[in-house]
């Protein structure tokens, strides 16, 4: 499991200890569970764009980017590649 994973699942975890007892992995359904409500896709949305120096542009909050954490980290990788593209692209 790489870095990128690994910080999104660790914040997951924090947001599922209120729950108590759910197990986070790549592939836990977090919508469906219950982990993700649309106050806390907006926390974590937050926490990627601070922790990742990216942007999630609104066309991305759709439920299939959510709904497990490894979808969420392929969603932050393409963005990060996005936002690295156009960086590349002004200098």
């Amino acid at each position: 499991m790489d870095s990128l994973t690994q910080s999104i699942q660790a914040w997951l975890k924090e947001a599922a200890a209120k729950l108590g007892g759910v197990e986070i992995a790549a592939d836990t359904e977090l919508i469906e569970q219950g982990v993700l409500d649309s106050l806390e896709i907006l926390r974590l949305v937050s926490f990627l764009e601070e922790r990742f120096h990216l942007a999630v542009p609104v066309d991305e909050f759709v439920p299939e980017n959510f709904r497990t954490p490894a979808r969420i980290a392929a969603m932050t990788a393409r963005l990060q590649a996005r936002t690295l593209g156009s960086a590349v692209g002004e200098a």
